[in-house]
């Protein structure tokens, strides 16, 4: 199934969770400077994801399960002033 991560197409199977997804941008932005920045001064990579334009809370990853059509978006916190 095709969802849609920061407006570019991701192919998933069927019963993919968002925990899954969670975890898979959390590694492949590790390297990241702001997120090593984040981690090292808070231990956390203080990451925001919006499923379908609702703040989804860590504890609800495990039970949002991802539908063809989808819309995923991650983003760090706004920094400034």
């Amino acid at each position: 199934m095709k969802v849609k991560i920061n407006y570019r197409d991701q192919e998933f199977p069927d019963g993919t969770k968002l925990a899954q997804v969670v975890k898979m941008i959390r590694e492949a932005n590790k390297d990241d400077p702001v997120t090593k920045s984040l981690v090292a001064k808070t231990g956390k990579d203080h990451i925001t994801f919006i499923y379908n334009r609702r703040i989804v809370k860590p504890e609800e990853y495990d039970f949002v399960e991802l539908k063809e059509g989808d819309e995923i978006h991650w983003m760090h916190p706004y920094a400034g002033g």
